[in-house]
């Protein structure tokens, strides 16, 4: 959920909401503080409402999951109820806290669940922060982005089409066999067809180019092998192979080096191959992004069940003591 922006008067009536409640709660607890002389515990009124009302703010976020996975409930959007978990999220530590005592509370299930429930609290933080920041770093890094799960199928695409334009333009070695040393078919005839990624008027999207190839460049040879040696394992891998193409100085000496050794006739194919790496080094970004924006609910969501049967069963054990 991404707060400010178009979304600031809702986010702004629940700030004010929570703050005014938060504020009401604590002022009731400075009152019956002076009046008894001494912190007010949970049996107390104060303590008992603001346990209560945190209680069922638990509850009701657990019933956030339930909501996503049930679209034949009715009960308001699913963006109202996620504005709804996060806010109300928040107002359940000042009521938390307070009827805990301010954490001077005894008990090994006492003490688990308020662990519990400010490492879920905090880990619901995370999220949302990440959720500010990500998203836009996606948009403006990672212009070639594409599906999360089809990364691996359209990076091998991609180097399918780049090795078509090396395999059809570079000098072969001693020993090599045309459409063989890189493992991909080569288009026929004299053109090649490759797709790219392209931005026109701030829209950013995939095209597909037809190549003219009219004849192999002499002295290419180096171009062919390090292609093969090291930009293929790359494209194919990503950065988890230690390439050097994995970072953009990397890249930046490996071409430059490159091109020092080839004909100026085969600039444009190196720039080529360079765009793919590039392209490459984004979808290794937006992997990495994808897991920070995501791997947080793996702590958020089982710690949040854990929280809900630590509650299930501190409710009874603390009315039998009241």
């Amino acid at each position: 959920m991404i707060i400010g922006g178009r979304t600031w008067p809702k986010d702004r009536r629940w700030i004010v909401a929570i703050t005014l409640v938060a504020l009401a709660a604590l002022a009731w607890y400075v009152v019956e503080w002076r009046a008894l002389g001494r912190l007010p515990g949970g049996s107390s009124r104060v303590g008992l409402a603001c346990g209560i009302a945190g209680g069922a703010i638990i509850v009701f976020e657990l019933l956030l999951w339930p909501r996503k996975r049930v679209r034949s409930w009715r009960l308001g959007s699913a963006q109202s109820w996620l504005r709804a978990h996060v806010w109300l999220g928040l107002l359940a530590v000042p009521l938390v806290l307070l009827h805990a005592r301010l954490l001077f509370i005894g008990g090994l299930l006492n003490q688990a669940l308020m662990v519990v429930f400010f490492i879920v609290i905090a880990s619901g933080i995370w999220g949302l922060v990440l959720q500010q920041y990500l998203p836009k770093a996606l948009l403006e890094q990672v212009p070639a982005e594409t599906i999360y799960d089809q990364i691996d199928h359209v990076a091998r695409q991609q180097f399918q089409d780049v090795w078509r334009l090396v395999d059809a333009s570079c000098a072969l070695a001693s020993g090599d066999h045309r459409h063989e040393a890189a493992g991909a078919d080569a288009d026929d005839g004299d053109h090649a067809v490759v797709t790219g990624f392209r931005a026109m008027t701030g829209i950013q999207g995939r095209v597909v180019e037809t190549l003219a190839v009219h004849a192999v460049i002499p002295g290419t040879e180096e171009l062919r092998r390090r292609f093969v040696t090291e930009v293929r394992p790359y494209l194919l891998t990503g950065r988890g192979g230690g390439s050097a193409l994995a970072t953009a100085p990397g890249a930046a000496r490996f071409f430059a080096d490159l091109r020092a050794a080839i004909p100026a006739e085969a600039g444009w194919l190196v720039e080529r191959i360079e765009q793919a790496c590039d392209c490459r080094r984004q979808f290794d970004l937006q992997a990495r992004l994808h897991r920070w924006l995501h791997l947080w609910i793996l702590v958020h969501l089982p710690l949040s069940v854990i929280l809900g049967v630590l509650l299930a069963v501190h409710v009874p054990i603390a009315f039998n003591y009241w």
